[in-house]
């Protein structure tokens, strides 16, 4: 999600979407507003996410202390930068995260300190592989203890090797990554839009389907253009 508006949260609730994933990467959404974005998706029922900008606890901790149930980690590319998402995101002896159960993660202080140590292990790390090197060591990130599922990025992916998107060369990458996560049994998620049912068929387990950004853009367009069709057929008429 790259708009700042908790109100785009319910619209995507009513879509039927599963799970909303807020940029703090490229958005420029303040920790404030991601906090209501998340307290709006749990009240809608939808499972929020967070994409960090990095795995320093300033980058991961506000996010999980608001509640956040899982965050996607940008640019690891190997096992050691696992590591570190896995020492921000998870509490000892699994990781680094520092421990406060008087926020929303919490519930205000309602749960005991046991209880918020032991929530804190259903929240989901998916770390983005958007490099060759990344992709090729998939499999060592992925089973970095700690970490749930890998994100493969197929535009980053693209800017890194400095070719187009959909490349062949990049291509061949990512279905040998999709082949290694098979084998091993490791989730992985991607990028999707008509290619969905593709996807899924390939073995991807969650999918984000674009942003709200795109999503406005896109049927505000298609709308114009019917718009500025039956008004072109009715001056013909």
């Amino acid at each position: 999600m790259k708009l700042p508006t908790p109100e785009t949260v319910e619209l995507l609730a009513v879509a039927g979407l599963d799970f909303v994933v807020v940029d703090d990467e490229h958005a420029t959404i303040d920790i404030r507003t991601i906090s209501t974005m998340i307290s709006t998706a749990l009240g809608c029922g939808i499972e929020p996410y967070v994409r960090v900008a990095g795995v320093s606890p300033r980058d991961v901790q506000p996010a999980l202390d608001a509640g956040a149930h899982g965050l996607f980690v940008p640019q690891v590319g190997d096992a050691s930068d696992a590591q570190r998402a896995v020492n921000a995101t998870r509490f000892p002896p699994l990781g680094r995260r520092g421990a406060s159960n008087s926020g929303r993660a919490g519930h205000w202080g309602v749960q005991s300190l046991a209880e918020y140590i032991e929530a804190g292990s259903d929240v989901k790390l998916i770390l983005q592989t958007e490099t060759p090197g990344a992709l090729a060591a998939i499999v060592a990130i992925a089973q970095t203890p700690g970490v749930d599922g890998v994100f493969i990025g197929p535009s980053d992916l693209a800017v890194s090797m400095g070719v187009e998107l959909g490349d062949p060369a990049a291509r061949a990458l990512i279905v040998a990554a999709e082949q290694s996560c098979a084998i091993h049994d490791i989730p992985v998620g991607t990028t999707a839009a008509d290619d969905a049912v593709d996807l899924v068929g390939r073995g991807y387990r969650f999918l984000v389907l674009g942003t709200d950004a795109g999503l406005l853009r896109s049927g505000a367009s298609a709308a114009v253009a019917r718009a500025r069709a039956r008004s072109e057929e009715a001056d013909v008429g």
